[in-house]
């Protein structure tokens, strides 16, 4: 229940005629306002109890409003519309609600003037043509609502599925990037798996007895895509006991694994580093010093984004060709050179 604003009632109406045109007392009785927000307030200008205005008159509306309760119309704004018969004009106008604390209601009055805006509430109307009407606007409090997600972090994999919930309405439409992506209704709850990285989701909340809704602060989604941008070498040849190096280039990665297979490519096991390798959990493997026993090992790297939850990735296999170093002769006899 609102309650009314307190204060000395606001001055005497000023005299008016209305016999060519008046105010629509529909477009502003029982109007709502939200606290804090700005509505436009379209009032209509119909024809007059005698008869009506002409084609192309100008008629101005100004409403006058009693914010700080103390029975004195501090506030206004006006603008104007040029009359077509037979049903006239609308005017809007942008109201701007006090801030309340409990839903509350106010004095207000409603000048229609021919060819001239008032500033004095509570004068007569210049040339006496013209509508006079008080009324009351009652401001309520607006939702408050709070959005959450269903992946607490806000960081997923592309093509994951994420549900966003939002509270204190009656009725919910859910935005992506300030654009509808689910219609108003009374579903709390929005499900995609569309979102691009970056992008924004909000919620406006509606309470449906007081007529005012809310948007809600938005959540901002990392859309992660991880991907291996450059594989391994297929083939890396190299004279035994020297240094080789088999790497990769990535992006949302932020796990690396390489791994060995001794069997063409049967199976494959982790390696770690040691004597043997080094860089096994980075973009860049270093095989150490190989021996002629790692000919045709063949080595690839398993990525992935713990952040995200992503699944793993393998990348293509590259081949260790490991060749002795050897001179050869016009004799035939074969030496075997040394590393040192």
């Amino acid at each position: 229940m609102s309650a009314q604003c307190p204060g000395p009632g606001p001055c005497t109406a000023g005299s008016f005629d209305n016999g060519y045109e008046q105010i629509d007392p529909s477009s502003i009785v029982g109007a709502v306002f939200c606290s804090g927000q700005t509505r436009t307030f379209t009032i209509g200008v119909g024809p007059g109890t005698f008869t009506q205005a002409a084609n192309g008159d100008i008629e101005f509306i100004t409403l006058f409003f009693d914010f700080d309760c103390d029975g004195i119309f501090e506030y206004s704004v006006n603008d104007s519309c040029s009359y077509l018969r037979p049903n006239g004009c609308d005017v809007g106008l942008s109201v701007v609600a006090p801030t309340v604390l409990a839903p509350t209601t106010f004095n207000a009055r409603a000048h229609l003037v021919f060819n001239t805006a008032t500033t004095d509430p509570c004068a007569n109307l210049p040339g006496g043509w013209g509508d006079i009407i008080d009324f009351t606007i009652t401001v309520n409090l607006p939702p408050e609502p709070l959005l959450t997600s269903t992946d607490v972090d806000n960081t997923i994999c592309e093509g994951d599925s994420v549900t966003f919930t939002g509270t204190d309405g009656d009725e919910y439409e859910f935005y992506v990037n300030g654009i509808s992506a689910q219609s108003q209704s009374a579903s709390n709850t929005f499900t995609t798996s569309s979102l691009d990285n970056g992008d924004v989701v909000t919620v406006r909340a509606l309470d449906n007895l007081s007529g005012c809704d809310t948007f809600s602060t938005g959540i901002t989604t990392s859309v992660l895509d991880p991907a291996i941008n450059t594989q391994p070498l297929v083939s890396q040849p190299v004279f035994a006991g020297i240094d080789t190096i088999f790497s990769v280039v990535t992006t949302d990665v932020d796990t690396y694994q390489w791994q060995v297979s001794t069997n063409a490519g049967a199976s494959f096991s982790d390696i770690a580093d040691g004597a043997l390798y080094s860089g096994t959990t980075s973009t860049s493997l270093t095989i150490i010093s190989p021996g002629i026993d790692k000919n045709n090992y063949i080595y690839r790297v398993v990525v992935s984004n713990t952040l995200a939850g992503c699944p793993p990735i393998n990348s293509n296999g590259g081949t260790l060709l490991v060749r002795p170093r050897t001179v050869i002769t016009n004799r035939r006899i074969t030496y075997r050179v040394n590393k040192s």
